[in-house]
């Protein structure tokens, strides 16, 4: 493909693909493209060895494959992303971190003592607890902020462009809504608590999703040998960690 191949405009209410210049040409439906031409939904375009399907934003294959889309990057429980989806976005947001000069965070969360509530009440309000959870701390998410479920009652919010200070001031509102009111549940009211690792990287240190997550997991472990309900954050000017 030629770096600048083809492209797709919004003119009016009707899109419309134009060949660039490119140096194999644009097929359409396996026809060379001639000029611009108008797209209805539907149709193959090959650019080189790549061939890309066009729908419209309301054909009614573009929302079933939209569904499809959404049914395999979220949890199903808890409706946050899945952690298939949430590693190679944090890998990708590293990469920016460092081509742009940003930084990026992580939070950790983890609800405290999750197995006793399964261990008492069951289950069924165990996944209660979990979708009540997610719920407030959605509540309190920014736009640019993403809510995942990386494993059992562990979870990340990953904060793009956002620094160490601003990472923990989320995640001290994020423990606080969580702590602030009984979950009401079959079982009747729980009270819940969460324990939490911040971490932050632009991109060079703590240059992947793993070490990011694991520098927050030691954290978290931290702080569930002293106590839990807490935020505990890296310190990235001492050799250790900080509370």
């Amino acid at each position: 493909m030629s770096r600048s191949h083809a492209a797709v405009d919004l003119l009016g209410r009707g899109y419309f693909l134009t060949d660039l210049n490119s140096t194999n040409g644009t097929y359409l439906d396996d026809q060379l493209l001639r000029g611009r031409t108008p797209l209805e939904g539907g149709e193959l375009i090959r650019m080189g060895g790549c061939i890309l399907k066009f729908m419209a934003a309301m054909d009614e294959e573009a929302n079933y494959h939209a569904v499809v889309h959404e049914l395999m990057i979220r949890d199903s429980l808890t409706n946050a992303f899945n952690r298939s989806y949430l590693i190679p976005l944090i890998e990708s947001e590293l990469a920016q971190s460092r081509e742009q000069q940003q930084i990026f965070s992580a939070i950790l969360l983890d609800i405290d003592h999750f197995k006793k509530i399964n261990d008492q009440h069951g289950h069924l309000v165990g996944d209660e607890v979990l979708r009540i959870f997610c719920e407030r701390i959605r509540d309190e998410l920014r736009k640019v902020d993403m809510l995942a479920r990386f494993g059992g009652e562990e979870f990340v919010v990953a904060c793009c462009r956002t620094t160490l200070i601003e990472a923990s001031r989320l995640a001290e509102r994020l423990r606080l809504a969580v702590s602030s009111a009984p979950f009401y549940t079959q079982a009747g009211p729980i009270s819940i608590t969460c324990s939490m690792g911040v971490a932050s990287s632009n991109g060079h240190d703590f240059p992947t999703c793993d070490l990011l997550i694991s520098a927050a997991d030691s954290l978290l472990y931290s702080v569930k040998n002293s106590g839990r309900n807490r935020v505990q954050v890296f310190d990235p000017a001492a050799t250790h960690y900080a509370p």
